[in-house]
């Protein structure tokens, strides 16, 4: 599936509700930070608000991958002005892709065509760049599509990713977790035992 953009696939007041929640988070503390060399990330993985969002989604995400669909994982990131993402395909588990630009900005994407690692090879032919606004869905395939941005030029940029694989496979299993909405705390090792991270 060729990228693109679905756009208002979230009302400004559900954005709000996001950013307003990530900044929440931010305060108490209750954010991983990752340091890239190009600058902050603030991120929050699998909360119940966005394994939520990801979960009333899912029909939508179906009709448009054209595929039965079970999340996965989510993802609310809030991105400090001067960061860029390298190009970089997703693990197996990350396939099916709704990324939804949150804050009331834009920060666009690219992908690379006609490649099989602009990596290595570097950029060589023109990249399909698509420009979400606040509540739009870029919506791709981020396990077999090059995908990047350039630095960040706003002073941030918040989106949420949903994360969705193909319903019953080998990979329907929440990214190794026993349910959804857990912050990653519950984590299905070899043999179903369940571990608590503390």
């Amino acid at each position: 599936m060729k990228p693109k953009i679905l756009k208002s696939f979230m009302s400004p007041h559900e954005c709000e509700i996001l950013c307003s929640y990530i900044n929440l988070r931010t305060k108490t503390g209750r954010v991983a930070k990752r340091m890239l060399k190009s600058g902050k990330v603030w991120e929050v993985h699998g909360t119940a608000l966005t394994d939520s969002i990801g979960l009333t989604y899912l029909h939508s995400a179906e009709e448009h991958f054209k595929k039965r669909l079970s999340l996965t994982s989510s993802m609310l990131k809030r991105w400090d002005k001067g960061v860029a993402m390298n190009w970089h395909i997703n693990k197996w588990e990350f396939e099916y892709v709704v990324c939804i630009q949150v804050s009331d900005d834009t920060w666009p994407i690219g992908f690379a065509k006609g490649q099989d690692n602009p990596l290595v090879e570097g950029l060589q032919y023109d990249a399909q760049v698509l420009e979400p606004m606040q509540g739009d869905a870029v919506l791709f395939n981020g396990a077999t599509t090059y995908h990047g941005r350039r630095r960040l030029e706003a002073s941030s940029c918040t989106t949420l990713c949903l994360y969705y694989v193909e319903k019953d496979g080998y990979l329907d299993n929440k990214a190794g977790r026993a349910k959804y909405g857990d912050d990653y705390k519950t984590r299905i090792e070899l043999y179903g035992e369940l571990q608590y991270d503390a």
